[in-house]
């Protein structure tokens, strides 16, 4: 077999794997008129013009439909977002409260920015962002000199830090948690596809886009680093201004898809986690209090009487009441505690690190705010009050099912509820039977 026969079989084998391309049929007929006399391939282009230009138009429509689609989506994202928050802020003053008003602005915010693409790549004038507001990138490269041009490109506009190998690379990243990584392919000690893949397994980077920037490689290393989960390939030499404009496109599609994430596990009710949230959350958990065997509690809250406000007040009544119940559990919880509405009126916490008992504690300083608290529905006062269940994974459950926590927790909260609402009831450990009750 020929090298030309091979050729045009690999191209061919590409090709079906590529996009269609518009202006195929254009350079068919280019091609295929290579050697022939002027004439015969202005006649030639002039066939194949007008199919390869409406090839170009239909490519172009299609584009926008989906970029339309795109921004109608976040759009709509954004407008919901902040209805939620005009809900949640009439009538409710409460500081907590109001943390959960600010976090679902900000969301609609971010959602806003992304879609408003700079015409042009960023300014490297004077004229920076100030340090605290400005992304964090980190440039890994073993080369000094290329290092060191990268950094200065982007240091006017970013926070740049420098690693020289793969494996300070990754330490960095676990450390920092920047908001970009520009990453050699080809380094000492851990090269880029490994020190991608060990990002990417490590839940808490998974989601740092990264780009790689290298001087060559084949297709086959260029396909496995999108395989990995590269966000883009830039292969030296490139412009400054294609290296800044590639940077900002990156960071403004990692802040959109932060910011739908965070909206598709959000309440937009409550401004706490959702159902969906919470179940991702129990699993990491989980996984982590049975790798290094530290207790992990849970706690199960149920509104008393809303149906009483719902039916002589309207919903509305009801889902102010819901609001700041939540409110009153946000605001006691820990930078590492996790609190959803798992659902209606009830909630759901997770206390990592923490006991049993510990966890009765909290239930009870809740459970005694929210009889405290008053919430003004149309000039008439609304109490409060819920009832909870507590339920610990001892050190030693790492056999224990997923969900038997929960249904613990769950389970102590209806034996509260029957013994008179208002109050805290505690399962005993997993492994015994029948919850001790707390008034």
């Amino acid at each position: 077999m020929s090298a030309a026969n091979e050729d045009d079989r690999s191209r061919s084998a590409r090709d079906e794997d590529a996009p269609a391309d518009p202006l195929a049929s254009l350079v068919d007929a280019l091609v295929g008129a290579a050697g022939q006399p002027p004439a015969e391939i202005a006649h030639r282009v002039r066939a194949a013009l007008p199919s390869a230009v409406a090839e170009v138009a239909e490519s172009n429509r299609r584009l926008r439909e989906a970029t339309h689609q795109r921004e109608a989506l976040v759009g709509e994202a954004a407008a919901e977002l902040r209805v939620a928050a005009e809900v949640l802020a009439e009538g409710n003053g409460d500081a907590s409260h109001a943390e959960a008003i600010a976090r679902l602005r900000r969301l609609a915010d971010d959602l806003e920015r992304a879609l408003r693409a700079p015409s042009e790549p960023p300014s490297r004038g004077p004229a920076a962002l100030p340090s605290a507001a400005r992304p964090r990138i980190l440039v890994a490269d073993d080369e000094d000199d290329a290092r060191d041009a990268l950094v200065m490109v982007l240091q006017p506009e970013y926070d740049v830090a420098a690693a020289s190998d793969g494996d300070a690379a990754v330490e960095r990243v676990r450390a920092d948690h920047p908001d970009l990584v520009l990453m050699d392919l080809f380094m000492p000690r851990l090269d880029g596809l490994k020190a991608l893949e060990r990002i990417r397994s490590d839940p808490a980077t998974a989601d740092i886009p990264v780009i790689f920037v290298s001087a060559g490689a084949d297709d086959a290393v260029k396909a496995r680093t999108f395989e990995l989960g590269a966000a883009d390939y830039l292969q030296k030499p490139f412009s400054d201004r294609e290296l800044r404009a590639r940077v900002e496109r990156t960071l403004r599609l990692a802040r959109s898809q932060t910011a739908l994430r965070e909206l598709a596990q959000t309440d937009p009710l409550t401004g706490l986690a959702n159902l969906r949230a919470f179940r991702a959350r129990l699993e990491d958990e989980l996984k982590r209090a049975r790798r290094y065997g530290t207790p992990l509690t849970a706690i199960m809250a149920d509104m008393d009487y809303l149906k009483p406000i719902n039916d002589e007040l309207g919903h509305a009544a009801g889902d102010r009441a819901i609001a700041a119940v939540a409110a009153v559990i946000h605001s006691e919880l820990r930078e590492t505690d996790f609190g959803a509405r798992y659902g209606g009126d009830e909630f759901v916490i997770l206390l990592p690190h923490t006991s049993a008992d510990e966890g009765r504690v909290l239930a009870e300083r809740i459970c005694t705010r929210l009889k405290q608290t008053l919430v003004d529905v149309g000039g008439r006062t609304v109490p409060l009050g819920a009832s909870f269940g507590v339920s610990c994974l001892p050190e030693d459950g790492a056999e224990l099912a997923s969900d038997a926590l929960v249904a613990a927790a769950d389970a102590a909260l209806y034996r509260a509820k029957r013994a008179g609402r208002g109050r805290v009831a505690v399962a005993p450990s997993l492994s015994e039977s029948g919850p001790r009750e707390h008034a």
